[in-house]
């Protein structure tokens, strides 16, 4: 157990090696006196190594010379013979302080600043405002309201709807939120047309002003138009120019293909593994483990760990654990029905993201064909949806 093995490292203890032709006497009178010993091995048939702690050694000479075996000490371990190490070299002492200050003094500046979510905004310019306003490299991260940040961002970059700062140890992630910029107001006095914004059939067309250029069955597409607002009667000299609006709803298609290979290689680990550490500073990375791999083909998974002192106090120092596992490729066959769950799951995921929140579903055909080994899909979801767009009217005058 680990708290077993700690409190042995902190009462500190010792490997011995036991010689002798009764080695079962030594033993049965250490367990009569109360002595324990732990990680017990035999070297050979009158050889015996075991770790024991420093009250249980000293009491060892009487047993030894009663059971009529020698003991000798092969290994100190623990924190008392650590300690005993270090009160001699008072200078390591010191040195380890004032690098534990540095580590601590250093923690409390910004290393590095990220942005995150930003896609019109440039990153530069957002970066070059928070350098100007006090977020940057070097900066101290006491110094710094992180809320004041944000709410200057938000005054300088209209096209802001959130911003959120966080320091994580030394380092500062800037997460943005821009707004959806709405389609452009066209004025009610200006004439306008109504076009299509996607491929469809006509279902149904509301002309609340113009007159409709397609009906029911109509088969339109994109940039199309629906509904004029340009009014020609029989009784009139000149047209009329009006700002034409309403709704045309279409049946719209959307589509998805995918493919599967029904035959998958997967890698199984076999048991046999090897782990190496780093110690990573900034952005030097120190190797504290051998650099050549036993194994041909591997997995490998990694845990960074950060060293805190208090709280959120990070100090600019990660310890890497490494673990590569070996593993073998299975080949696996996929079952043609879960495949096809998994492929309609997917497909359903992807098209729904298109699909805009005020369209109505009115139904969904899937189709699979299987080539061999290869599972194919092709998937369409009909929605009804209103396409019409309005769209400016050139006129002499313009």
């Amino acid at each position: 157990m680990l708290i077993l093995r700690l409190w042995n490292y902190m009462r500190g203890y010792v490997i011995i090696r036991i010689e002798g032709l009764y080695l079962e006497k030594f033993i049965n009178y250490c367990i009569e006196r109360e002595i324990y010993l732990w990680n017990i091995k035999r070297v050979n048939y009158t050889t015996l190594e075991a770790c024991v702690g420093i009250r249980g050694f000293k009491s060892l000479r009487r047993v030894a010379r009663r059971a009529g075996c020698k003991v000798y000490l092969s290994q100190k371990n623990g924190y008392p013979f650590w300690a005993h190490k270090i009160k001699k070299r008072k200078m390591l002492l010191v040195g380890a302080f004032f690098s534990l200050m540095l580590l601590i003094f250093s923690s409390t500046f910004i290393y590095n600043v990220d942005v995150i979510g930003n896609e019109r905004i440039s990153e530069d310019a957002i970066l070059e405002y928070l350098q100007e306003t006090g977020l940057k490299p070097g900066t101290n991260r006491y110094a710094v309201d992180l809320r004041e940040m944000e709410n200057f961002l938000l005054v300088e970059f209209p096209e802001l709807a959130w911003v959120g700062i966080d320091l994580s140890g030394v380092y500062a992630r800037v997460e943005v939120v821009e707004k959806v910029a709405p389609p452009p107001k066209i004025d009610k006095d200006t004439p306008t047309d109504l076009v299509a914004t996607k491929n469809g059939v006509i279902d149904r067309v509301i002309a609340r002003n113009g007159d409709a250029m397609v009906k029911k069955g109509d088969i339109v597409e994109v940039g199309d138009l629906l509904v004029t607002g340009i009014v020609s009667r029989q009784y009139m000299e000149n047209p009329l120019y009006v700002h034409a609006y309403g709704e045309v709803y279409a049946k719209t298609y959307y589509e998805a293909n995918k493919s599967m290979y029904l035959v998958e290689i997967n890698k199984h680990k076999t048991g046999e593994k090897f782990s190496r550490r780093a110690l990573k500073f900034g952005e030097i990375q120190l190797s504290l483990g051998g650099n050549n791999l036993p194994f041909t083909d591997y997995i490998v998974e990694q845990t960074n760990k950060s060293l805190s002192l208090w709280r959120n106090i990070k100090l600019p120092v990660e310890i890497i654990l490494e673990n590569y596992y070996e593993v073998v490729e299975v080949e696996e066959h996929i079952e043609v029905e879960a495949a096809k769950e998994m492929m309609h799951k997917e497909a359903v995921e992807e098209l729904m993201n298109q699909i805009p929140l005020e369209g109505e579903i009115i139904q969904t055909k899937v189709d699979f064909k299987q080539e061999g080994n290869t599972l194919k899909g092709k998937f369409i979801i009909e929605v009804l949806e209103d396409i019409a767009q309005q769209k400016k009217i050139i006129t002499e005058e313009d």
